[in-house]
């Protein structure tokens, strides 16, 4: 019986969060920029979020179908097999490295979270200087698309970077377990981020272009999924910090 009613609440917040996830992507906001018209949806920070309460078959699941769902339903059916892996994928990375907290002898990440931290830090540093100095919009020859550096973009870097270092040398002050969700927060995103690049460019190397284009091309749409992983990161650890201890008190 017990068995039977933990099926249920699975397949309960598969739904609650499929549908969050399927609603979160009609709420764009417009990100400012010289350039473009960037914005942020929320759909993988609830990925993540599901992930880090519950777990990653739950968190995946639920991005998977929800965001697959959106996908078909408006317009980007072309693009629903390639989010009903990645979102999938997002929650289970997520989820499995949140979950090494209850691993016996686990030990505080602090050393992981500095990595991540001097690594967002130096890819935001790298993006200002590069808009610095060739400014927003770049041109490369034989690559149609151009690769365009939102000042959002190497701002929500820096300051996630600046966070997480921050997040490494309080670690002290708060628990083992919020330090493994910051870890596997950013590691669903750094694999959502890794599909989206090698997916694009396998669809371009299929479709007959050139490996350089193509790894290119495919590294300049970038952009747009970093600015929402970063803005994801920050929102996700943010909620998940009050909300799993009221979901730890109804969980069975």
């Amino acid at each position: 019986m017990r068995q039977r009613e933990y099926s249920t609440r699975t397949v309960v917040l598969i739904g609650l969060f499929a549908a969050i996830c399927y609603v979160s992507l009609y709420l764009r906001i417009p990100i400012p920029s010289p350039v473009g018209r960037p914005f942020l949806h929320m759909g993988n920070m609830f990925v993540i979020l599901a992930a880090l309460l519950f777990n990653g078959f739950i968190g995946g699941a639920a991005g998977s179908l929800g965001m697959g769902l959106y996908d078909i339903l408006n317009g980007y059916g072309s693009s629903a097999l390639r989010t009903f892996i990645l979102k999938f994928g997002i929650g289970l990375v997520a989820g499995k490295v949140a979950a090494k907290k209850h691993q016996p002898g686990s030990t505080p990440p602090v050393k992981w979270i500095f990595i991540a931290g001097a690594a967002f830090f130096l890819i935001g540093a790298a993006l200002a200087v590069t808009a610095g100095i060739k400014g927003y919009q770049i041109n490369v020859p034989g690559v149609e698309r151009e690769l365009v550096i939102s000042p959002a973009l190497y701002i929500l870097a820096l300051v996630l970077g600046v966070a997480l270092a921050a997040a490494g040398f309080f670690s002290k002050r708060y628990s083992v377990e919020v330090q493994y969700a910051i870890l596997g927060a950013v590691a669903g995103i750094a694999f959502n981020v890794a599909g989206e690049f090698l997916y694009k460019a396998a669809v371009l190397l299929i479709a007959g272009s050139s490996f350089y284009p193509a790894v290119l091309a495919s590294a300049f749409s970038l952009p747009a999924t970093l600015i929402n992983g970063v803005a994801s990161i920050i929102v996700a650890v943010a909620l998940y910090i009050p909300l799993s201890r009221t979901v730890a008190k109804y969980k069975v």
